[in-house]
């Protein structure tokens, strides 16, 4: 009997370890790849979106669900929008179709759980939908490169535990892909230039916390994605940048948590925004105000500032770094009462969580400043200015530049607002995080908004000749 049990454990070794190299997909008898993604319970109801990651986009499908609609219910209406697409989601080469009546046999096994073609890493979910097993995103992405020992750092926070993360690399648009497999419960990952020639120049790195075994088909069914988090590392590994088009999770920008001085935020205070919405998909050299998404906070009632946060971690202390970010005050010049909006950053000393209260100015920060200014890049409000609808690029100067202490390596970066009319609207798209210590050639603000410019014309052009190829039925692409 000892013997026996053994034989099973060291069974089940081997085929996890067998399956390392395709985790979590299974050939079916039409011997195409699928991946395994047992949705499980019952829906809260909502928007469900379905994405697979590529370079700094995502392609998905998207579907409503009903409260305490069952997961096979939904796994079939997925399974019909990946067929609805035509392709659009995942393509499968030409001439290939995909069949509606048929959808079920290439989408969902017959136990009822989806199984999309493709690799797991490149998986994720999003929407408002906060059911069905469906873990919480990761938060706070950072990527920076140690040049000294020619590593790339990973830090990431997780708001909840997974059984595995999967960090997906993409560089030279693609030319360069790996896929690294690691414990759920970790937040931090080291990859070695010396082993594998990583361009950090141009590299786009996902990750994605998946609930449930995706190593193997036969030790367990599968794994469920949370919605993905991404960066992309560029100028020498100097500079770690938001720049991928990733459907939001419960509202919330990729990488971003929510903070208010009320104990309850209201969810309805944020929401997803669409900057193209007549594209289907996206160019790859994306730059902050060429997102695709970007995210709404709305006023909420009398004495409640809030907005979104994120941490950059593992900085190199005694290093000075330059927040960029887009932001804009939508409508708000029509505004007849108070309001004020701010892009605001500081150090976290111990790389404790920094406070509502001190995100909202009423309590100190670590650099001991107090108040509305305190953190502030860049303001706007009644009698202060506003953006006049129109997305603004906002940097830090010489005087809001951030140094580190030698004892310091992270950086809290937030939007606050401070709206009483729930009707009031700002806009952000995301961030970049600029180290310049030693850097002799740093861009000004005209520049970068020139840059920013030249890509959203480009984006709109494309938009432009998508909606004549759609009124002409011929898919066509516009002069590059």
């Amino acid at each position: 009997m000892k013997n026996h049990k053994k034989f099973i454990r060291l069974f089940v070794v081997i085929v996890s370890v067998v399956f390392l190299f395709v985790p979590g997909e299974v050939k079916s008898a039409e011997g195409i790849l699928k991946t395994r993604m047992p949705l499980k319970g019952k829906a809260s109801g909502g928007k469900l979106v379905l994405g697979i990651a590529r370079g700094r986009n995502a392609r998905f499908v998207s579907v409503e669900t009903l409260p305490g609609e069952p997961a096979e219910h939904v796994a079939e209406k997925l399974a019909y929008a990946i067929a609805d697409s035509n392709g659009s989601f995942y393509y499968r080469g030409p001439g290939s179709k995909h069949d509606r009546k048929k959808s079920k046999r290439f989408y969902i096994s017959d136990d009822n759980v989806l199984t999309p073609i493709g690799v797991v890493g490149d998986y994720f979910f999003a929407g408002t939908e906060e059911g069905l097993g469906i873990p919480r995103p990761p938060s706070s992405l950072s990527c920076s490169y140690d040049s000294e020992n020619d590593k790339i750092l990973l830090n990431w926070i997780n708001p909840q535990k997974y059984d595995v993360i999967v960090i997906r690399l993409n560089w030279h648009h693609g030319d360069g892909i790996r896929r690294e497999f690691i414990d759920g419960n970790q937040t931090f990952h080291i990859i070695d230039r010396k082993k594998i020639n990583i361009d950090v120049n141009d590299l786009n790195i996902w990750i994605v916390g998946l609930v449930g075994s995706p190593f193997s088909a036969i030790v367990d069914n599968g794994g469920i994605p949370a919605g993905g988090a991404a960066i992309h590392l560029s100028e020498e590994g100097r500079c770690q940048e938001e720049i991928h088009g990733i459907p939001f999770s419960s509202g919330i920008l990729p990488n971003w948590n929510k903070w208010g001085t009320e104990q309850e935020i209201n969810s309805g205070a944020f929401e997803e925004g669409e900057k193209f919405g007549k594209l289907s998909y996206f160019k790859e050299d994306l730059t902050i105000s060429s997102k695709p998404f970007y995210q709404v906070i709305k006023g909420s009632k009398a004495g409640n500032v809030h907005g979104i946060y994120r941490k950059f971690m593992g900085l190199a202390p005694g290093h000075t770094y330059r927040i960029i970010a887009d932001l804009t005050t939508l409508d708000m010049n029509s505004a007849e009462n108070d309001w004020s909006v701010s892009l605001c950053a500081a150090y976290n000393r111990g790389g404790d969580d920094l406070t509502a209260e001190q995100l909202a100015g009423r309590f100190a920060l670590p650099n001991g400043k107090k108040g509305e200014k305190a953190g502030a890049i860049a303001s706007f409000g009644k009698g202060k200015g506003n953006t006049q609808g129109k997305f603004a690029i906002l940097s830090s100067d010489a005087d809001t530049y951030i140094t580190l202490p030698q004892d310091v390596n992270t950086i809290t970066v937030w939007v606050r607002f401070d709206c009483k009319d729930p009707n009031g609207r700002v806009g952000f798209s995301g961030v970049k995080l600029e180290d310049i210590t030693g850097n002799e050639n740093i861009k000004t603000l005209e520049q970068i908004q020139q840059e920013e410019n030249l890509q959203e014309a480009k984006l709109l052009k494309w938009e432009e000749a998508a909606l004549r190829a759609k009124a002409a039925k011929k898919p066509t692409e516009p002069n590059q």
